[in-house]
């Protein structure tokens, strides 16, 4: 017990420590800098320093009848980018922003989507199309992915995001 109290002792333990946190350091330094370059993104055309530009709008053609869409344009969150577009009901039976509204808005669009070529696509943890309602699954037309999403616009009953589709894995 008298060893672990000398100072030699304790000059000698921190010296095997500190040498030993440097060696770390130099191992993983060394590493860093000879492992080879990282892999280019994959997907959509852009690179790792710039996010990946938004569908256009006009992927979504023509409104349905009864509706409209408004742009509220790209917003870049992470390393792609989402558009964000909003959908008026022109019938003012249904009150802008209000639930029956929204989904009114979202079954409308939906539906045409869909009658257009569109697939749907269900939550994992969902089997059966019946039990999930549409504003919880997503459509694709194999490049572009739309979902339903909340916008705060006095002239929009629903909102929708479009973004690119990627593959699973990816």
């Amino acid at each position: 017990m008298d060893l672990l109290r000398s100072r030699v002792t304790m000059v000698v333990l921190a010296a095997v420590v500190t040498v030993g946190m440097v060696a770390t350091g130099a191992v993983g330094l060394f590493n860093a800098v000879s492992s080879p370059e990282p892999a280019q993104q994959t997907g959509p055309p852009g690179d790792a320093s710039s996010p990946v530009e938004a569908p256009e709008m006009d992927t979504l053609g023509k409104a349905p009848e009864g509706t409209s869409y408004t742009d509220f344009g790209e917003q870049c969150p992470d390393v792609e980018c989402v558009r964000i577009v909003g959908v008026a009901l022109e019938d003012s039976s249904a009150e802008q922003g209000s639930d029956k509204a929204t989904e009114k808005a979202i079954k409308t669009v939906f539906t045409h989507l869909v009658d257009q070529g569109w697939g749907r696509v269900l939550p994992d943890e969902r089997a059966d199309p019946e039990d999930v309602p549409l504003k919880e699954s997503y459509l694709t037309d194999g490049q572009v992915l739309i979902t339903a999403t909340p916008v705060d616009a006095p002239d929009a009953s629903a909102g929708l995001m479009l973004m690119h589709a990627q593959k699973p894995g990816s």
